[in-house]
Order: C-alpha cells, then sequence, then structure tokens
C-alpha cells in the first residue's frame, strides 16, 4: 500500500493583483512529495518557482487548489497556524543567509526555539550541539561579518534545522558562495538527506546544482513542464 505523500498539490494555481493586472504566477500544479527525497525546483527567473517553494513553506497560500502536508489541508490554516506549521515542521535556508548582524552565530542560531518558548539553558545546548554538527564548535560567538560565506551559509543551515523539521527548503543556497565553498554547502544538504532523512527541496536556476538531486522538476511560465520523478 502506498504511503501518504509528505506534501500533495492538486490543481494548485496562484494569481497577483487584481482585474487587466492580474498576473498568474501558478497554474494547474500537481505535484506530490515523498517523505526523505531530494528534490530540485528548476526554472528561470519569473518562472514561478520561487511562488511555489513559497506556497510548499506555507509563506503564501494558493489561490485555488488544495494543499495537503503531512495529510493536514493548510490552505485554509490562520495565520498563526501556519506559522507554528513554519516553526515545528519546515526549516529555510536562503541565498542571502538572513543572520541579525548584531547576533552571535548561537543567537542567531536559537532564534526558533526562543519563538517555541524553550528554556534558555536547553536553547544554549542545542544551539551549540547544531552548530557542531556544522563544523563551527570555535565560531559561535561571532557575530556574521566575523564569519565567511560558507560559515554563515552553515549558521544559517543549523538555524533552519534547530527545531528538527521534516522538511529543508533551500532557496538558491549557493547563490552568494564561491564554487568550492558552494560545493561543500551542497555535500553537507545531501549528507542531511542520505544520513538523516531530511526532505530536502532546492530551489535553483543553475542546472548544475539541480543535477545534484536526485529528482528534478521544471517549472516555466507557472507550470511543471517536466518531472523527472514521474
Amino acid at each position: 500500500m502506498e504511503s501518504e505523500p509528505l506534501i500533495y498539490l492538486e490543481n494548485v494555481r496562484k494569481v497577483y493583483g487584481h482585474g487587466p493586472t492580474q498576473v498568474n504566477a501558478l497554474s494547474e500544479i500537481n505535484l506530490k512529495i515523498s517523505h526523505g527525497e531530494f528534490l530540485a525546483i528548476l526554472g528561470p527567473s519569473g518562472s514561478g518557482k520561487s511562488t511555489l517553494m513559497n506556497i510548499i513553506g506555507c509563506l503564501d497560500r494558493p489561490s485555488e487548489g488544495i494543499y495537503l502536508l503531512e495529510n493536514i489541508n493548510v490552505s485554509g490554516l490562520k495565520d498563526e497556524e501556519l506559522a507554528r506549521i513554519r516553526n515545528k515542521k519546515i526549516g529555510f535556508v536562503f541565498q542571502m543567509f538572513n543572520l541579525l548582524p548584531k547576533h552571535t552565530a548561537l543567537d542567531n542560531v536559537q532564534l526558533p526555539l526562543l519563538y517555541s518558548g524553550v528554556a534558555p539553558k536547553e536553547r544554549r545546548e542545542k544551539g551549540l550541539y547544531i552548530l557542531g554538527r556544522m563544523g563551527l564548535e570555535g565560531r559561535w560567538h561571532h557575530r556574521p561579518n566575523e564569519l565567511s560565506g560558507g560559515e554563515c551559509q552553515r549558521v544559517a543551515i543549523a538555524r533552519a534545522l534547530i527545531n528538527g523539521p521534516s522538511i529543508l527548503l533551500a532557496d538558491e543556497p549557493t547563490g552568494n558562495l564561491d564554487s568550492k565553498t558552494g560545493s561543500e554547502i551542497l555535500y553537507l544538504f545531501k549528507r542531511l538527506n542520505s544520513e538523516e532523512g531530511v526532505t530536502l527541496i532546492l530551489v535553483t536556476h543553475n542546472p548544475e546544482i539541480a543535477n545534484e538531486a536526485r529528482r528534478r522538476i521544471y517549472v516555466q511560465d507557472g507550470k511543471i513542464v517536466e518531472d523527472t520523478g514521474v
């Protein structure tokens, strides 16, 4: 018997604006993603891939269609319920790192736990542990401007993983890194996926990076035009 998909989208459409200014960002999106997959969403700028990521990550809502996350219909949830799901089930990694510049690596990593109401001692212990897993044992007290680009991205990944999410969404995670550091970050992602079972969804415009994934979805003009997993 086939298990329920982790992510299920049926006839999802996303429209911005009204009347003559209306833009169809996504249309007729049908997609299933299983637990533990490593998937790349590939497409040029303006293709709709980031809109699709935002819907999968509960940062945005579909205008039409169904989105089930772990068999829960998240399309109709209230904002606070969506925020709770994002904090518990989804980790985000962005091209620009999105770290707080005046705070240490440890402070940045602990933020999701702060929002979850975890006690300070436990926050610190978990933060130091996850930074250690990212190879940043001796760098926890440094601020972002004292870290390299690769170290900043590792801090961002540590922050994304601190709550033990089932999904890691990475939007152009190597875009601000040199090729060697980018390869190290991709290796880290693959290890998280293969050894720890994290479902990894990588959004990129770069075919070379997309080829690192086991499954690739090509988005163009708001539609999925190819899916190597079908």
